[in-house]
């Protein structure tokens, strides 16, 4: 029998074990990866959007609840309006009073679930996997200039990002789809 051959009778003798894929899953659980052990695929593009428009989620939802400050004024004006212009209420008044409450009714929890899902899976990494998140989708520094503060090879930085991005994932895929959502305002 050659080398070859009896590396292979170990190989199918390994698989052929009826706890193997439990054994799989478990490396998978402990940091590994691992396709055959979950046969969910992971969309890395997908996620790597998540994390790149957290920063921007974050700053939308700050100016639009600053912009709800501005509601009781707005609705003073359309009933002042209303009563100097014999009944007909101010159109642009009237629209952004509209707006402003479409914000309050939609924009603003989808922006909190959001923001809340991705603090959600982030929590689940460790120091050294969050900053490279920071690094590369939060700071949105260039491949070279992230592998490079991180001290890491091409080939280092790849295992690491499909690493760091499939435990994202798997934190957060039952809820994925309010991060699909689409707002009222392109993001």
């Amino acid at each position: 029998m050659t080398i070859e051959m009896e590396s292979e009778q170990r190989t199918t003798k390994s698989i052929d074990c009826p706890n193997w894929r439990k054994t799989l899953r478990k490396h998978a659980q402990q940091g590994g990866i691992c396709d055959v052990a979950d046969p969910v695929s992971i969309p890395y593009e997908k996620v790597e959007s998540w994390l790149k428009s957290y920063k921007d989620w974050k700053a939308r939802l700050k100016y639009v609840q600053s912009e709800l400050t501005y509601i009781p004024e707005l609705t003073r004006t359309l009933h002042m309006v209303a009563a100097h212009s014999r009944g007909r209420k101010l159109e642009t008044v009237l629209q952004t009073l509209i707006r402003r409450i479409q914000i309050t009714e939609h924009e603003i929890p989808l922006l909190l679930s959001r923001i809340g899902l991705i603090d959600y899976a982030l929590s689940a990494l460790n120091p050294e996997e969050s900053k490279f998140v920071r690094l590369r989708y939060m700071d949105n520094l260039a491949l070279s200039d992230a592998m490079s503060r991180l001290a890491l090879s091409r080939r280092a930085f790849f295992y690491h990002r499909k690493r760091i991005l499939h435990k994202i994932y798997m934190k957060i895929k039952d809820r994925a789809v309010l991060l699909d959502l689409e707002s009222s305002q392109a993001d």
